[in-house]
């Protein structure tokens, strides 16, 4: 079972609905407040950076695509499992707003079967 994070709500995170930050840290704007799919997304991260460390994981994340594509499709994958019917929705997410250089039918793929 995951740890679940601090959520701070803010307006400031104007370009995502969520950020994390922290393995303890999770930027949401008020938009999404209250959206499961997406805490469930950005706990994948905390957990991530546990295993990782923080400052390890965000250079990982900056500099290596494979890490941020592996990173993302593990995230999406959880928040799947909390809105049904939305694989086409993250998919395109996946591929056009991380810089992963992959078309929307690549990270289906990736969301259907993993890295």
């Amino acid at each position: 079972m995951r740890k679940r994070p601090f959520l701070l709500h803010t307006r400031l995170l104007f370009w995502a609905d969520g950020m994390t930050i922290a393995p303890w840290l999770v930027l949401v704007h008020p938009r999404a407040r209250g959206d499961r799919g997406l805490i469930a997304h950005e706990s994948v991260h905390c957990e991530q950076m546990r295993r990782t460390g923080t400052v390890k994981f965000w250079l990982l994340y900056l500099l290596s695509r494979r890490f941020r594509l592996a990173c993302e499709v593990e995230a999406y994958r959880e928040s799947l499992r909390h809105h049904e019917g939305g694989l086409r929705y993250f998919a395109r997410h996946l591929a056009e707003g991380y810089f992963l250089g992959i078309t929307a039918d690549e990270a289906e793929r990736l969301l259907i079967n993993g890295v």
